[in-house]
């Protein structure tokens, strides 16, 4: 049933960050990369049918405990400029793929891109540690949330959607330019390369609406 399946997709979010952080009592660097390997174990523990939705979900946490760090870590400024290039050598170690340095950035924007992918995910999942009980990841500030902005996309159509098309979408930095390709994806089911093609060909220009 429909409401069956909304039960399972909620469960599957629960498992991918619910206990991602429980067994840290304090956030710290060593935390933040027990954090990482949890999610992403979790998300790979997921259903097959289900990679994309996990595969999502596991890079919007990674980007929010990015950012949490960032601005809450107790040992923060020890890495300072570093950190992304230290954490990615240090999750390879740990066999996690696909979190390059580039990539752990592309996460970082992508949380802060589609707040609306947490409504998707379990409040426990955004507490980082049991030291900030109750405490959630920071408020989001971007361009995308300006009174200005397109109207977001809701959680279910922006799953449809894959990480490597999001990977294009976080190259442009107008938000309505962005908006329109991604309904424009969802309407025509657009490949990544006919994705990168239509952008390429300035199709948001041609139209009239820049």
């Amino acid at each position: 049933s429909i409401g069956a399946s909304a039960a399972s997709r909620t469960g599957e979010a629960d498992r991918i960050g619910g206990r991602a952080m429980t067994a840290s009592r304090a956030l710290n660097y060593a935390s933040l990369v027990t954090a990482i390997a949890k999610v992403h174990q979790q998300a790979q523990s997921g259903a097959a049918g289900a990679v994309n939705r996990h595969l999502l979900l596991r890079n919007w946490l990674i980007g929010a405990y990015l950012v949490e760090f960032e601005q809450n870590g107790a040992d923060r400024a020890r890495y300072g400029a570093s950190l992304l290039k230290r954490l990615s050598a240090d999750l390879c170690r740990r066999g996690i793929e696909g979190c390059s340095p580039q990539m752990l950035e592309r996460m970082r924007i992508f949380y802060a891109a589609y707040p609306q992918i947490g409504s998707e995910i379990s409040s426990s999942a955004m507490r980082i540690s049991l030291a900030l009980p109750g405490k959630k990841v920071p408020a989001i500030s971007s361009s995308l949330m300006r009174k200005s902005s397109p109207r977001p996309l809701g959680v279910p159509s922006l799953l449809r959607l894959s990480w490597t098309q999001f990977i294009e979408f976080l190259r442009l930095d107008d938000p309505w330019r962005r908006a329109f390709y991604e309904n424009e994806c969802l309407k025509a089911n657009w490949s990544v390369r006919q994705l990168q093609r239509q952008i390429g060909s300035l199709l948001y220009e041609r139209t009239g609406l820049s």
